[in-house]
């Protein structure tokens, strides 16, 4: 099993020092914190799985009772649920969702995209990647009903007061917060305070238990990471397989047919053993199958290799066809401009694109349309547009300007 690279970010600086740590995957105590500034750590991340916690006042976690069971649609829902709580537009913030509790609530995390990107852009321009973004205070220990996780954290102070919720504030301000968060008093604080803290607990008004035994706060936050149900930001847009299919979704059909000439050419030149088991079978079958469903018009196949081959001649310019690879870049580009929108599925045939796209409202479509009437080598038809719980269904056709 890889090892754990895990790093809390502070400022948006690559030449600030950070604190890190080097983690066997199956840790759970003796956690060896060091420091050293983001861009140096590129070469500790190889092989590793890189986790990121992120500030926790950079960021609001609330919760949710959403109506779905599903994550995919718990998370299209999530904005339009929590949109009266919030004072930005909706459309600026990214939402992040974690384990469905048994009440059927959903934990949320709420952070600017602004926020988000800026992460994002300083652990790219340090030669990192991250597996998992969590909200630090989302790191300390789940509280059960008669506590709240306490950490001392510098200037700061963190607390967990439930499996979705928690806040970061000033030293200062912890008495005043407390009292809005438990104005009874009926929660025991499990004040952590780490060696390099100076903090004096008989300060508190509240009842506490207090541990030790930490050095750092980053030691403490990983000691209580396993157990604690953490939310990874990495979801939707920023999720590591939508930022692949971001780029690479629009053009699925074209790398099948190629995927398709591949396995056609290594049977026909290669693999005559292959051909005589029941394996070879089944490929040509799931071969033909996939055939027909991108040409819906071919209904009878003879040859699949040479009318594959006819097909390929076409989307690649030939006379005979209509320019593919054009269409499909006017449809990268447009859905790259029009945020909120998500490719389904492409169709081609009677040298048009068939395209089924999803959103989270019809306002994406709108702007689908402005982009278009702008001069473009590609006119585009709404053929449906249907708004229901799980988002808006669109379907657009796309053909040579």
């Amino acid at each position: 099993m890889r090892e754990t690279l895990y790093i809390r970010l502070g400022v948006v600086d690559p030449d600030t020092p950070v604190a890190f740590c080097i983690a066997r995957a199956d840790a759970v105590a003796s956690f060896v914190v060091e420091h050293a500034p983001l861009r140096a750590l590129a070469s500790q991340a190889a092989h590793r799985r890189v986790v990121v916690l992120v500030p926790s006042a950079d960021l609001r976690l609330t919760s949710a009772s959403i109506p779905a069971r599903q994550g995919a649609k718990a998370l299209q829902a999530a904005p339009f649920f929590l949109e009266d709580q919030l004072a930005d537009d909706i459309d600026d913030l990214h939402f992040a969702l974690g384990a469905r509790q048994a009440d059927g609530v959903w934990p949320v995390a709420v952070v600017g995209r602004e926020r988000m990107n800026a992460w994002q852009s300083l652990l790219s321009d340090s030669g990192l990647r991250a597996d998992a973004l969590i909200p630090d205070a989302l790191s300390l220990s789940v509280p059960d009903a008669q506590h709240f996780s306490v950490l001392i954290d510098g200037s700061q102070v963190i607390v967990r007061t439930d499996a979705s919720g928690g806040f970061v504030c000033q030293r200062e301000d912890l008495e005043l917060c407390l009292g809005i968060a438990d104005p009874d008093k009926v929660r025991t604080l499990r004040l952590i305070v780490p060696r390099d803290q100076a903090f004096d607990p008989s300060t508190l008004s509240w009842p506490h238990e207090l541990s030790h035994g930490f050095a750092e706060p980053l030691e403490a936050l990983l000691q209580n990471l396993r157990g604690s149900q953490p939310i990874n930001l990495l979801q939707g847009n920023y999720s590591i397989q939508q930022d692949w299919l971001r780029y690479a979704g629009p053009w699925r059909v074209a790398a099948g047919l190629a995927g398709i000439a591949f396995v056609l050419a290594a049977a026909n030149h290669g693999v005559q053993a292959y051909r005589l088991g029941a394996e070879l079978e089944a490929q040509d079958a799931a071969n033909r199958q996939r055939y027909q469903q991108i040409f819906p018009a071919e209904t009878r196949i003879v040859d699949l290799s040479a009318q594959l081959d006819q097909q390929l001649t076409r989307l690649n310019g030939g006379q005979s066809g209509p320019a593919f690879v054009s269409l499909m870049s006017v449809l990268a580009e447009a859905v790259d401009a029009v945020k909120g929108l998500t490719t389904q599925s492409v169709q081609f045939r009677e040298g048009a694109l068939y395209v089924s796209l999803s959103s989270d409202s019809l306002q994406a479509l709108e702007k689908l349309k402005a982009w278009f009437e702008t001069s473009r080598p590609a006119r585009m038809e709404v053929q449906s547009a249907n708004a229901g719980s799980e988002g808006v269904q669109i379907r657009i056709k796309l053909s040579p300007a």
